[in-house]
């Protein structure tokens, strides 16, 4: 067990994925790849992006993935494009962050252009405009599908006392954001502060040691 960081460097280097980093080049493709097929929501590039980093290449852990997660929603903006960064950061520091930013944006805004510029008559066809229609309740399921993995890799990290926390911030921020409509901003940081203070009083200093990995090297 290890006593858990405190400056935002210390946090970064705590959750930095062991091994090979991969190659910029490399990295830049694989968002290309997620960004471009985002059909959708936000649900499907999360979802994406989930399959290829955790289970197809192995470069991010369930529980940093998470971490990546919970980071980005912490920034105000377009949350998608801040966990790009904070990916791109963990994998392969500033270089990193920029080319896993532009790799899901750039070429996704480019095919998003074309796809406007049909946009209008495809939505004229009966059956352009149904299947529009059918992504809307596909992409909640996605949402519920994400949530659970994420939430189920979570707590089966958590041991004694950590996990009971874990599921009930998991719970209260459900309730506050699905039930009684509460701004997510104010959700996000009322977790982080209710998160502060029954880590540091139910667990004092502790965290589970497969939260902090060592920094992988360079390597290109």
């Amino acid at each position: 067990m290890r006593s858990t960081p405190t400056s935002p460097a210390e946090v970064a280097e705590a959750h930095a994925a062991p091994g090979i980093a991969p190659r910029l080049t490399v990295l830049g493709a694989v968002f290309g790849k997620i960004g471009l097929l985002s059909f959708g929501a936000g649900a499907t590039t999360l979802l994406l992006m989930e399959q290829e980093l955790v289970r197809r290449r192995h470069w991010l852990t369930a529980q940093q993935f998470a971490f990546s997660l919970a980071l980005s929603r912490s920034y105000p903006g377009v949350h998608l494009l801040a966990q790009a960064v904070v990916v791109g950061y963990l994998l392969r520091r500033v270089p990193g962050a920029l080319v896993a930013l532009l790799g899901l944006l750039v070429p996704a805004s480019a095919l998003t252009v074309a796809l406007t510029i049909g946009f209008l008559s495809v939505r004229a066809n009966p059956l352009g405009s149904a299947a529009i229609d059918g992504l809307l309740p596909a992409t909640a399921g996605m949402t519920i599908a994400i949530g659970c993995q994420l939430m189920r890799a979570e707590v089966e990290a958590e041991r004694g006392v950590a996990r009971g926390i874990c599921l009930a911030l998991a719970l209260g921020a459900f309730v506050l954001l699905a039930l009684v409509g509460l701004s997510s901003a104010l959700v996000v940081l009322g977790s982080g502060a209710a998160g502060v203070l029954l880590y540091r009083v139910l667990a004092p200093g502790v965290v589970p040691v497969e939260h902090w990995p060592e920094r992988r090297p360079d390597a290109e």
